[in-house]
């Protein structure tokens, strides 16, 4: 439990980083942070029950952008912001690491288990970014919310 209580704070920390790094507004490092944070925790908890990389990949991401969408919709903002910081997680660079590694040291059959791995998991990040860009605004409490108080005036 404390290991993943860890690795949460750092998924905090590390899409903060990448926050800065990507020259988001400073007033929106914060719900990255926690965006970025809530993706890992979900992909943690799915592998700690059920080990799926894949799987459990595929609903981080969706559940990203679902996060993305309703606070770009609550801070009328672009959800590209809080997508692109927030999946920072969950994409796979030490795969594609030992991959490179393992395909320039001669290791062809592990290089290419690798690479399909590795291939699987990108795949499912942008499945999950498409389903959830799909979702129809009206899902979203801050976009209802929104439409509620123009409807009014």
């Amino acid at each position: 439990m404390t290991s993943m209580l860890l690795q949460v704070l750092a998924g905090f920390l590390g899409t903060i980083s990448f926050a800065i790094l990507f020259e988001a507004p400073k007033k929106y490092y914060l719900l990255c942070g926690i965006i970025g944070a809530l993706g890992w925790f979900i992909y943690l908890l799915i592998m700690k029950f059920w080990e799926a990389p894949v799987t459990a990949t595929f609903i981080a991401s969706l559940a990203l952008i679902v996060l993305s969408r309703e606070a770009s919709f609550a801070l009328r903002a672009p959800v590209t912001i809080f997508l692109i910081c927030g999946i920072f997680c969950l994409v796979p660079g030490m795969g594609v690491y030992n991959f490179t590694y393992n395909f320039f040291i001669g290791d062809s059959i592990k290089a290419a288990q690798i690479g399909v791995q590795v291939l699987k998991i990108a795949i499912a990040i942008s499945i999950g970014i498409t389903v959830g860009y799909e979702l129809s605004p009206k899902c979203f409490f801050s976009y209802r919310r929104r439409q509620k108080s123009l409807d009014k005036i």
